[in-house]
């Protein structure tokens, strides 16, 4: 008989807003938000907006899903991202997850969100006391929670990050006779402003491909950003790039430096006071950029996460002025191409986090599936590398948690315990 592993949540977050900077609100493409996001998250963050929040909030549960309205939506995602300790996030997905499997396992992907801003920021925790509470979680529930850690080569780099992560990595607890690692992985988030081709990066690329180390990515269009007022510096018309000369790592290279060609000559790469940089950002986040790192360690699991993103799913440049700009641009849909790009690399994996939100438009779904039939080179289903994950909390804006469970349950319940069970053990190689 075939054993069952845990189910398993590939993709969540459980920071809240002490972790982020002042600025943090400029991630939202509004003008007004903007101008003055210190002041908006200042309210957000006293006690008497905690309590309102909660309010509303309690109000919104109790409405019909297909009722709930933008404002519910986002005052489900504000009433997460305000409780009062890192704890709390992970017990609000702990809980949606016990009613799936009680031995469910959950990774919470951290992001070190200390560079995002080029503006001095007050925020009361910054990455590393950040990583000590994540460290508490999993003393907790060192059998349900499995973290990832955040890497940005500006934090740390080359040697020096490989040393630092070794503690997080290395050492751990002991829970009924077995060895918990703190950490189970990598976690990277470019749009924040740097590219995974950065060569600060390789000694770890090389560390993790050595010790099994899988790594999770945010691939999408959308999302948190740099939202600092020097774009530019993070973005050269050349990036320097990890040695690995071969064809396909020169050739990626080559496009990716027309693409940002191309975006400097659109304006889209230019400083600004107000961190509206969403166009700029797309490129820290291509799939693309990871070929070069794929060439040099054909072992190292990596994920792209989300899929590609849903706007780049199924083409929606009809609905989208701006999306129409860019595909001019870029005019594969990076779902297709993260697809074209498992089928040659062997270890390469996605996630259906947040994209999953939109399991119920039939065209969505119908790409999703076609996605997992899709066979590899060695004759394997694409669905045996796709990963089960919601990105709670940032879904509360779409779907509750527990909806996107059983979303997910209904609509690809022929891989549903594969992608949620069998596909994260290979992926994690965690102990039972």
């Amino acid at each position: 008989m075939k054993q069952q592993y845990p189910f398993s949540n590939i993709h969540t977050h459980v920071f809240n807003s002490e972790c982020v900077p002042d600025n943090f609100l400029r991630i939202l493409p509004s003008k007004f938000v903007r101008r003055m996001p210190r002041m908006i998250k200042h309210i957000l963050d006293t006690k008497w907006a905690r309590k309102t929040i909660a309010f509303f909030a309690q109000m919104g549960r109790k409405k019909d899903s297909n009722k709930r309205k933008t404002f519910d939506k986002y005052i489900g995602f504000l009433e997460v991202a305000t409780q009062r300790k890192q704890l709390d996030v992970f017990e609000l997905e702990f809980e949606v997850g016990k009613q799936f499997d009680s031995s469910v396992r959950i990774v919470g992907l951290t992001m070190n969100m200390d560079f995002m801003d080029n503006n001095a920021s007050k925020h009361q925790i910054t990455f590393e006391t950040q990583l000590e509470a994540v460290k508490d979680i999993k003393r907790y529930y060192p059998a349900n929670f499995f973290p990832f850690l955040g890497i940005d080569p500006r934090h740390k780099s080359g040697t020096d990050l490989v040393n630092w992560s070794k503690d997080y990595f290395e050492m751990g607890l002991e829970h009924k006779g077995t060895i918990f690692p703190y950490f189970s992985g990598i976690k990277l988030y470019p749009a924040l402003g740097f590219f995974a081709f950065d060569p600060r990066l390789d000694n770890l690329y090389a560390y993790a491909e050595e010790n099994q180390l899988p790594v999770i990515t945010h691939v999408t269009r959308v999302g948190s950003q740099y939202i600092g007022s020097k774009i530019t510096e993070l973005i050269p018309p050349n990036p320097k790039t990890l040695s690995n000369n071969n064809p396909e790592s020169n050739q990626a290279m080559t496009e990716i430096y027309e693409r940002i060609g191309v975006y400097y000559q659109k304006n889209w790469i230019a400083d600004n006071l107000i961190g509206d940089n969403d166009k700029a950002c797309d490129l820290f986040s291509h799939p693309q950029n990871y070929i070069p790192i794929l060439e040099k360690y054909p072992k190292l699991k990596i994920c792209l996460a989300h899929m590609g993103g849903s706007n780049e799913i199924i083409d929606n440049t009809a609905k989208d002025p701006d999306l129409r700009k860019i595909r001019r641009v870029d005019s594969q849909l990076w779902c297709d191409r993260i697809r074209d790009m498992m089928v040659k690399y062997p270890n390469l994996y996605t996630d259906i986090s947040y994209t999953l939100s939109d399991l119920d438009d039939k065209k969505v779904k119908a790409a999703i599936i076609a996605f997992m039939k899709t066979p590899d080179n060695q004759g394997e289903l694409l669905a045996k590398r796709v990963l089960f994950g919601t990105d709670f909390f940032m879904t509360e804006q779409e779907k509750r948690e527990s909806e996107l469970f059983k979303l997910s349950q209904i609509e690809l319940s022929e891989f549903h315990d594969l992608i949620t069970r069998d596909n994260p053990q290979e992926f994690l190689r965690q102990p039972l």
